[in-house]
């Protein structure tokens, strides 16, 4: 992913990203669990709110090894 770029992620791509089913995807910005808006009947995902998202999880799974 590119942060200098405005594209926006589609389902399709955060699944592909994290390997899962776009169902879940769906699921899991309906939920709010992960950052996303709703145009139309489409989910797009900002590059840069994504990679926060997993910096932050993977910060706080390291802390929770220590």
């Amino acid at each position: 992913m590119n942060q200098g770029h405005s594209e926006f992620l589609t389902v399709s791509d955060v699944a592909k990203l994290f390997r899962c089913d776009p169902e879940t995807v769906k699921r899991q910005a309906r939920s709010r669990k992960l950052p996303g808006f709703k145009f139309g009947k489409a989910w797009f995902f900002r590059p840069r709110d994504i990679e926060a998202m997993i910096d932050h999880a993977i910060g706080a799974a390291q802390r929770e090894d220590e």
